[in-house]
């Protein structure tokens, strides 16, 4: 390997360790709000964040209300455009109600409530310090399932309309769109679907590769 490949390699592993890590850390915390709530509604948005957050007081939880304001990028790396539900990292978002907590300085959860989808959850897996605050690099997003508090990857997400897209003037000049994850895919919001694939380990253009193996 040369060495452009070898550090390319070296940092897509270090990506890797740190999704597992935020997603173990996210999953066991989520442990006791399914046990104690059963099901996850809008409304019970309130118990949710208090019950999550309070997992982590032992690993030196701190709020950052006064995070601020990231500047996002695509799975492909370019900057992006889509206000999105990425801005639930963003405590001064208006589209969604948010709370953002650091996690031992090196994470950041942020809980998000959307009056018709529901409770989301957003972490960046290696704090706001650090690049590359990608989408499917180091930012993921999920959703609980309003049924059973499951903790289930976003495939889809709440994104600003173009001029041309008429069906969004009644919802205030935002839709709900399929989510992508693709090198080939040049969608402001590239990436937000990612999660999923970030679970199962699997490359998104390549199946027979794994996820942090072909990050572009």
């Amino acid at each position: 390997m040369t060495m452009p490949s070898l550090i390319s390699h070296y940092r897509h592993k270090v990506l890797e360790t740190q999704f597992k890590k935020a997603y173990s850390v996210l999953s066991q915390a989520m442990i006791p709000v399914k046990s104690e709530l059963i099901s996850c509604p809008v409304t019970g948005s309130a118990e949710i964040k208090r019950l999550l957050f309070s997992q982590f007081n032992n690993l030196g939880v701190k709020d950052i209300s006064d995070l601020p304001e990231y500047t996002f990028k695509t799975y492909n790396k370019k900057n992006t455009t889509a206000v999105i539900h990425a801005n639930c990292l963003d405590p001064f978002s208006i589209t969604f109600e948010a709370e953002v907590t650091a996690v031992s300085d090196s994470m950041v959860i942020s809980v998000c409530t959307n009056k018709t989808y529901g409770n989301m959850i957003s972490i960046d897996t290696n704090g706001s310090k650090k690049g590359p605050n990608a989408f499917g690099h180091d930012l993921f997003f999920f959703h609980l399932n309003l049924d059973n508090c499951n903790l289930e990857p976003m495939k889809a997400q709440w994104r600003s309309c173009t001029e041309d897209e008429e069906d969004c003037v009644s919802n205030g000049n935002f839709k709900w769109t399929t989510g992508s994850c693709s090198k080939d895919s040049d969608a402001s919001e590239n990436g937000f679907a990612c999660t999923q694939y970030a679970i199962a380990n699997t490359c998104p253009d390549n199946p027979g590769k794994g996820y942090f193996d072909c990050l572009p």
